[in-house]
């Protein structure tokens, strides 16, 4: 077992994909899984939640988890870019025949895996919106690199007055 929990700084919470089989009391968690981590519950270790659901390619997790208390485990987490909205900072081509511009907006999610899918939406001018597929195209690391988050918020209030 690894050393106490007490004495490792515990990583944000978040979605994260297992790098490693985990052995968490009676439960195993196989390597290369989607999981969501939350570094604090009412019972005092960190847990982890299985992907309970998926809508609009974004996953909801199970209420109930699985307590970590093995520093190790904590090591075997590698963290992943949250689900939403990003652009790729450069082009690529996904075959011989299409071309990614530089700037695309994408919607990005994961499988069970944990691997990255991004989703292209459809302009409908109609009634003027995006629409994005419930099947996505899986990418490796260097385009996963390419990802930078995009602020769909508009207008709101912060929590912290900014002054300028």
């Amino acid at each position: 077992m690894g050393s106490n929990l007490d004495e490792v700084a515990l990583p944000a919470c978040g979605i994260y994909r297992t790098t490693r089989t985990l052995h968490l009391g009676e439960h195993e968690v196989p390597a290369n899984q989607l999981v969501y981590f939350h570094n604090h519950s009412d019972a005092g270790p960190p847990l982890l939640l299985a992907p309970a659901s998926n809508e609009n390619n974004k996953w909801t997790f199970q209420e109930r988890g699985h307590s970590i208390v093995d520093s190790e485990d904590i090591g075997a987490l590698a963290s992943l870019k949250p689900e939403g909205f990003y652009r790729f900072r450069e082009h690529f081509h996904p075959n011989e025949d299409q071309i990614v511009a530089a700037n695309a907006t994408v919607q990005l999610g994961y499988d069970l895996a944990a691997s990255p899918l991004v989703f292209f939406p459809t302009v409908y001018l109609a009634d003027n919106s995006l629409r994005f597929p419930s099947n996505g195209m899986k990418i490796d690391d260097k385009l996963y690199e390419l990802l930078e988050p995009l602020d769909v918020r508009g207008p709101f209030v912060p929590k912290v007055r900014h002054l300028h």
